[in-house]
C-alpha cells in the first residue's frame, strides 16, 4: 500500500482501528445519499485547499480514502451551505478532527475542547462556527451516540450528554479598537448556549423558532429530525 504524506493514516486512526475504506465514487455516492451534491471537480478541488486527504492505491483499489472522510465531505459541504468561508473551514478541520476522536473515546472534554478552538480557529467567521460544528459532529453525524456519550466541564465534572439539563455555552471574543492611540482590547462579540440532549420534535416545541423555510410552505418531518437531535437556546449571534 502506497501512502503519501497527505494525513490518510491520520484519517485512518481516527476511524478508531476501522479499516474500512471507500473509492471516489463511493465517497461521492455516499456524499450524494446525504443529500448533498458533489462533482469529481469539487473533490478535487476540496483536496487541493488541504480540507480532504489524497486518495492512494490500497491493493486493486485505485483512488481510496478513510471511510471516515464521508462524514468529512459531508460535514464540508454542510458548512459551506451555511456560509461558512474555506478558510475558516481550514481553522475548523482540527476542531472537527478533535471532535470526531472524542466522539470514538465517547467523552467530551470541554476545556480540550476550548484549548483546541483557540489555538487553531482565529477569524470571527470560524469562532461563530465552533457551536455548529458540535452540534454537526456529536449529534447529526453521530445520534446513537448519545446513551454513552460523556461531557466533561473545565472544572472537571462529568455529564451524560444526553441529560436534558446539560447544556454548553459559547462565548466568542475578539480584539477591539477603542481608541486612535490606544492598543486593541478584547470585547464579547458573540454568545450562545445549545443542547446536545435529544429533545421533543422542533416543529411542536412552542420555544423552538422555525427559521429558512417560508411561513406557508410545510416543515420537514418531525420524524426525520429527531435522528438529528439539535436545540440552539438563548441565542444572541449577530445577523
Amino acid at each position: 500500500m502506497a501512502i503519501e504524506e497527505n494525513g490518510f493514516l491520520e484519517y485512518l486512526q481516527l476511524q478508531g482501528g476501522d479499516p474500512d475504506l471507500v473509492t471516489k465514487s463511493e465517497l461521492i455516492a455516499r456524499v450524494r445519499a446525504e443529500g448533498y451534491r458533489v462533482s469529481d471537480r469539487q473533490l478535487t478541488f476540496y483536496v487541493s485547499e488541504g480540507l480532504l486527504p489524497r486518495s492512494v492505491r490500497v491493493g486493486s483499489r485505485a483512488g481510496a480514502y478513510p471511510a471516515v472522510v464521508v462524514d468529512l465531505l459531508t460535514w464540508v459541504l454542510r458548512a459551506r451551505d451555511g456560509g461558512v468561508p474555506i478558510e475558516a473551514l481550514k481553522e475548523l478541520l482540527p476542531v472537527w478532527k478533535f471532535l470526531v476522536a472524542a466522539r470514538n473515546a465517547r467523552r467530551l472534554d470541554l476545556g480540550e475542547l476550548e484549548y483546541v478552538a483557540r489555538q487553531h480557529v482565529s477569524s470571527t467567521e470560524g469562532s461563530l462556527a465552533v457551536a455548529r460544528v458540535v452540534i454537526d459532529v456529536m449529534t447529526c453525524v453521530c445520534p446513537d451516540c448519545q446513551p454513552d456519550m460523556m461531557v466533561v466541564d473545565k472544572h472537571g465534572r462529568e455529564m451524560k450528554m444526553d441529560d436534558t439539563t446539560l447544556t454548553i455555552g459559547f462565548a466568542v471574543a475578539r480584539m477591539a479598537e477603542v481608541g486612535e492611540d490606544a492598543e486593541p482590547t478584547p470585547r464579547w462579540f458573540a454568545t450562545t448556549r445549545v443542547s446536545l440532549a435529544r429533545t421533543r420534535p422542533r416543529a411542536s416545541d412552542p420555544t423552538t423558532v422555525v427559521l429558512g423555510i417560508k411561513p406557508n410552505e410545510a416543515l420537514p418531518s418531525d420524524v426525520l429530525q429527531d435522528t438529528s437531535q439539535d436545540a440552539l437556546e438563548q441565542g444572541e449571534l449577530p445577523a
